[in-house]
């Protein structure tokens, strides 16, 4: 018995502690048929902790594998405030020290287990595997401290209970009508060791594991055919969940986390590992103290439909106190400050933000790093993907390179630099190219001098700079803002006839780093991106968050306003609003803003603005005439004074 693994509880217990089982089900007062088939039914029912609870006893399939029949049980909370469908699922494999029910009972008080209580709004699911010792125990791994135990069950095959628990699992999914891709894997102790053996080979159930002070990292080694093994060539490995482990590096059980790091870097896998002299202790408030990082990340939030970020190599990793320094009183951790958020994932290109956590983001006695040095690794993709040894392009701000995928079809880019501000990496088959920013539409012309960039003549240092960024529209409200502003700010002005794309955004690189600083940029490109074949299905979007990406890389202390596309009406009738081209300019009007929601980049709703005063259009379906110029001109005026006075 792991000491350890024992506890304490007062009052009542809604489940017996000790076995045989079927009298602890009919204390639930459901009455419970025998349970000698697959699948289970007529479940004893309990509200426990304000929820309502079901327990299910049933026998053995025969694809599971077991020598002999056998009985088992499990145990399904619903959400605090009722069954519902679509709901995320929480499952628990328990501690040696635990069975199905006492876990269960761990969670009517904070501070026991806290890893066994699932949150209000999911379904949890606990199993159990201390009934069946001869065939379920350790989770079907390895126990690391037991010479004498039986390990029949260890190794790369996938054994009974670990079918057991996959084919439970997704049962509970099918029956209660839960979201397949919202569903985690959590474990304590002999369970967390569980977690890592069962979890990893099964990134096609769960979206993400975790793991409070695994006991021994020998099931996982195992399952994964870690080093000194090797993959065999008949057995494939679905990208893994995302993993989250934090062991004591004073704990016993914590032996070969070295191995257990390197191997997961290694062979590129997401690891977030937090560590510090906690014991093997299973109270999150006292781990806490010692590690504060442990809680964090979101794992809940992670999503087995959705691609994930690996970073691996990172310069502001920890040193690892295992093995040679387990005495050590200092906390750590590996890739705990990094974070990713997929934005496009189309068979043409992926696109996915990377940043780092900030002081606004977590509060920890850690020093946050300002900026980090990674490889970056991609998994779990949904419809971009390219064959091994195929070439693809990449770009991540105004860095950018070519890569080849590697033999098992895994796509990395070395060496990027990572920090608080979220960049956009973007890949794509090489050899393709975005749309380069072209001439311009002839019934789009410049009003006013054309195009150009306009500066302003500089005489007092101390005065804020505005940069004015749009098409022909610019030029018309751009004099009324000039003047709006003397005394306050210079102007400069970039009157373009480009559209959103690769081309466009590497020159307005090139703009900004010759013409900056600037204090606020108020910008738009919206009308000469209408035209079918301009702006490929799918990259609007991407192309426009790497826009704002450049404008932050090169302007970092810079305030940013976003201005839509003014309407577009019939030449000749501007009562009416043009059916070919104005729909288009809608679309991208809101794609923009989400963006820019997102972003955190306010908009200047300039289509709204002029989309009721259509009497003010010019009759040649895209321009204006002064008293509408003169709205816009005043609206960016006030706009950008709010800007400067922050």
């Amino acid at each position: 018995m792991l000491r350890s693994h024992t506890m304490a509880i007062s009052g009542a217990l809604p489940f017996p502690m000790k076995y045989p089982l079927l009298p602890a089900l009919l204390l639930l007062g459901t009455p419970v048929l025998h349970g000698a088939d697959w699948p289970p039914a007529n479940p004893g029912k309990k509200v426990f902790t304000g929820r309502q609870t079901e327990t299910y006893r049933h026998g053995t399939l025969p694809e599971w594998g077991y020598a002999a029949p056998q009985e088992d049980t499990f145990v399904v909370m619903h959400p605090k405030e009722g069954a519902r469908r679509n709901a995320p699922l929480y499952v628990v494999l328990h501690s040696a020290g635990h069975d199905v029910y006492s876990c269960v009972n761990c969670t009517r008080t904070v501070g026991n287990h806290d890893i066994y209580r699932a949150p209000d709004d999911h379904y949890a699911l606990y199993l159990d595997c201390r009934k069946n010792r001869v065939n379920d125990w350790w989770w079907g791994g390895l126990h690391p401290g037991d010479k004498g135990l039986i390990q029949k069950n260890s190794g790369g095959a996938t054994v009974p209970v670990e079918k057991r628990v996959i084919a439970t699992v997704q049962w509970v999914i099918k029956h209660y009508g839960l979201d397949p891709n919202r569903v985690y894997l959590s474990g304590n102790s002999m369970g967390g060791s569980g977690a890592l053996g069962i979890g990893m080979r099964h990134g096609d159930v769960f979206a993400a594991i975790k793991a409070n002070v695994p006991a021994g990292i020998e099931h996982v080694s195992e399952r994964m055919f870690f080093p000194p093994r090797e993959i065999p060539e008949n057995v494939s490995l679905p990208d893994p969940p995302v993993c989250i482990d934090y062991s004591g590096q004073n704990d016993g059980w914590s032996s070969g986390h070295d191995r257990f790091a390197r191997a997961m870097n290694d062979r590129k896998y997401a690891l977030l590992f937090y560590w510090g002299p906690f014991g093997h202790a299973n109270n999150s408030a006292r781990i806490m103290q010692v590690n504060d990082l442990i809680n964090s990340f979101d794992w809940l939030s992670v999503r087995k439909d959705e691609a994930y970020a690996v970073f691996t190599n990172a310069s502001v990793n920890s040193p690892l106190p295992w093995p040679d320094n387990r005495k050590s009183g200092e906390a750590g951790q590996i890739n705990g400050f990094f974070r990713w958020k997929t934005l496009e994932d189309t068979r043409e290109r992926l696109e996915m933000s990377l940043f780092l956590v900030t002081s606004k983001d977590v509060s920890t006695k850690f020093d946050i790093p300002e900026e980090a040095r990674a490889d970056v690794s991609l998994r779990r993709l949904q419809k971009f993907g390219l064959q091994a040894g195929a070439s693809f392009r990449w770009r991540f701000g105004t860095a950018e390179g070519e890569g080849k995928v590697d033999a098992r079809g895994l796509i990395t880019v070395r060496d990027l630099k990572v920090t608080g501000r979220a960049v956009t990496l973007r890949i794509e088959p090489a050899g393709k190219r975005g749309a380069a920013a072209g001439k311009p539409d002839a019934r789009l012309h410049a009003e006013g001098k054309g195009w150009r960039l306009d500066r302003a003549r500089i005489s007092d240092p101390e005065r804020p700079r505005v940069l004015l960024v749009g098409d022909s529209i610019l030029a018309g409200y751009l004099k009324k803002v000039v003047s709006g502003l003397r005394d306050k700010a210079y102007v400069d002005a970039w009157v373009n006839p480009h559209w959103q794309s690769e081309g466009t955004n590497r020159l307005l690189a090139d703009v900004l780093a010759r013409n900056g600083p600037y204090d606020v940029v108020h910008f738009n490109m919206g009308l000469h991106g209408w035209a079918e074949g301009r702006i490929k299905e799918g990259t609007f979007r991407p192309l426009t968050r790497a826009y704002v990406e450049v404008l932050r890389e090169k302007l970092p202390g810079a305030r940013l306003i976003w201005a839509s596309s003014t309407p577009v009406t019939v030449k000749g009738d501007v009562d009416k609003l043009d059916p070919e081209i104005n729909p288009v300019i809608l679309e991208h009007n809101h794609m923009a803003a989400e963006v820019m929601r997102d972003a955190g980049v306010p908009v200047n709703d300039f289509y709204s603005l002029l989309v009721k005063r259509r009497e003010l259009a010019k009759g040649d379906r895209f321009h204006w005439t002064n008293p509408a110029y003169s709205l816009l001109g005043e609206k960016a005026v006030r706009t950008i004074k709010d800007a400067l006075a922050k």
